[in-house]
């Protein structure tokens, strides 16, 4: 197939312009993504690598940024990322593969892995219920003192298993969803039990090594990287070096590295028939309909699985976020286009720009973010504006001070700035969120009514 086939097949040529060549309309959504790229880049402070392709042809690819800032050097060809979550796609494909070398069971419980569980109430946990975040186990932070120590250290794997065994079920095994990274770990363990040999050596094995994907591997936070790049933290509107963060808890969860180019070998070879359909079928079949980590898909093994009524737009994907680190990676099923989005910047919100890159790939109407100028508030004008606000739907959002800058936070998701245009109007960078606040007679807030992706919402401050 042939660049143009290929290019007919992602970038559809739409009804309202009959007339026009697919070569201009190619030529109009790449200059369009250049340039949202470029104003993300103001906005949001991305700095990172987009790809898009059809099966195996690459359509668009850029870099934006640093791949070092410190010494000004710029992305090489293929820039080496550390991708987090995104590692769970492949300890799932590991595990389901597994399963069908009759290794293991789905349905085993992990007291038949780890004895030492005896009739504890993690004993009966199956893989499944680990695959599908069902467990019961919580995410890291049911890890006591672990951002504030645990994190930070170099554990062994004795260590760090006996740190999560520590962790108490939030919940019955089989009953709830909670997102959990600790029960990936607990899989690659599994997977280092029946098989003799470590996650890394498993993962080259069945994977990296026959699909050649030679800039893909495990990490831990000594390793030096052949074309790694450097990773940044972003803080208000600036970028700090990387907090620290051991990898030793993130083993089969997010301790993985790869490029652009290898993410795109994966997402053609679990696609395009290398791997037993058997097995893809298990991965991709909505194995858990309850909300994931916040999200509205449901969830395959490992995979967050988006099905609509435009069959066009069914979308499997897997992002992922750690200091220094945001990225997300995808497949249109039924359009064969794979999504790739990687950056060395952490707690950028890559879901909505692979949100608004689809956008234009399939020729939506798409309204280009604006670069807003904040104005300048003391610390004493701003305090007024914390507080816990309640939405009509029962959603709370807080919004809090720390110095001289405003935040938001909402549930679990991470808290983002709020920046002031005048003095009752904010807006968000990293959300694309405005909110305008209300006030009474004597000047106290009341509450405010957010404007978010053309929905508005009313929230009333708590008393």
């Amino acid at each position: 197939m042939n660049r143009l086939q290929i290019f007919i097949l992602v970038f559809i040529c739409l009804p309202g312009f009959p007339t026009r060549s697919i070569a201009q309309i190619q030529k109009e959504r790449t200059d369009l993504i250049d340039r949202y790229l470029s104003v993300q880049q103001q906005l949001i402070g991305f700095n990172g690598t987009v790809m898009i392709a059809g099966n195996d042809s690459v359509i668009y690819r850029r870099s934006v940024g640093k791949a070092s800032f410190e010494l000004d050097v710029n992305f090489s060809a293929d820039p080496v990322f550390r991708i987090a979550s995104i590692t769970k796609q492949f300890t799932a494909m590991l595990v389901v593969l597994a399963a069908e070398e009759n290794k293991l069971a789905l349905g085993d419980q992990l007291n038949k892995y780890y004895p030492q569980l005896g009739q504890s109430d993690w004993s009966n946990i199956t893989i499944r219920q680990l695959l599908t975040h069902t467990s019961g186990l919580p995410h890291n932070e049911g890890i006591a003192n672990y951002w504030q120590e645990v994190s930070f250290l170099p554990l062994s794997d004795r260590q760090a298993t006996d740190e999560i065994f520590k962790l108490k079920l939030l919940s019955v095994p089989g009953t709830k969803t909670q997102y959990s990274s600790p029960g990936y770990f607990i899989l690659a363990s599994i997977l280092e039990i029946i098989y003799h040999k470590s996650y890394g050596a498993i993962l080259r094995e069945k994977i990296t090594h026959p699909l050649r994907m030679d800039h893909t591997g495990v990490s831990n936070a000594a390793d030096v990287i052949s074309g790694m790049v450097s990773p940044y933290h972003q803080l208000a509107d600036r970028l700090i070096a990387t907090p620290h963060r051991d990898y030793a808890l993130m083993k089969g969860s997010g301790n993985l590295y790869s490029t652009v180019s290898d993410l795109l070998k994966w997402n053609n070879a679990i696609n395009g028939g290398h791997f037993n359909k058997m097995v893809t079928d298990q991965l991709f079949a909505i194995q858990n309909s309850q909300p994931v980590n916040g999200r509205s898909e449901s969830y395959g093994y490992g995979w967050f699985l988006r099905r609509t009524s435009n069959r066009e737009r069914d979308f499997n994907f897997t992002g992922g976020g750690t200091f220094g680190c945001s990225a997300i990676s995808g497949y249109y099923r039924n359009a064969k286009i794979s999504v790739v989005i990687l950056s060395n910047v952490s707690t950028l919100p890559v879901g909505e720009m692979q949100s608004n890159i689809e956008s234009i790939v399939f020729g939506d109407r798409f309204d280009m973010p604006v670069l807003r100028t904040s104005i300048i508030m003391e610390e004493s004008q701003l305090d007024k504006f914390q507080g816990t606000y309640t939405a009509d739907n029962g959603h709370q959002l807080a919004i809090f001070l720390k110095g001289a800058q405003l935040y938001a936070k909402m549930g679990q998701n991470p808290f983002f700035e709020l920046y002031p245009s005048d003095s009752s109007v904010f807006f968000g960078k990293k959300v694309s969120v405005q909110i305008e606040f209300e006030k009474d007679s004597d000047d106290t807030i009341k509450g405010f009514k957010a404007n978010l992706k053309g929905q508005s919402i009313h929230f009333v401050k708590n008393k």
